[in-house]
């Protein structure tokens, strides 16, 4: 269920663009199965899927992504983007 945080609301979840189709994928229940974390879509979404992520998934993806700058770049900024973002979606709201 998505969450108010002060006047704009949250959506739990994130979007996924691809050559095939742009999917905003909102996140619904976790599970722990057969050493695979499960993350299912939220039960509202029209189109449910899982996304399994497996022990080697995780160690793949640090190590990618603590491997590029701009992760750092990112991790380190991150308190600065997020009040940036939050201001900048109040705004559009307050436009509408």
């Amino acid at each position: 269920m998505p969450s108010k945080v002060g006047a704009l609301k949250r959506v739990d979840g994130m979007k996924v663009k691809s050559k095939l189709a742009d999917i905003d994928f909102e996140f619904g229940r976790f599970e722990y199965k057969k050493d695979h974390l499960i993350v299912h879509s939220h039960e509202s979404q029209s189109m449910q899927s899982k996304v399994y992520i497996s022990p080697n998934d995780v160690l793949s993806a640090l190590g990618k992504a603590l491997a590029n700058p701009m992760v750092w770049v990112y991790i380190l900024g991150f308190p600065f983007f997020l009040i940036r973002y939050r201001r900048r979606h109040a705004r559009k709201k307050e436009a509408r």
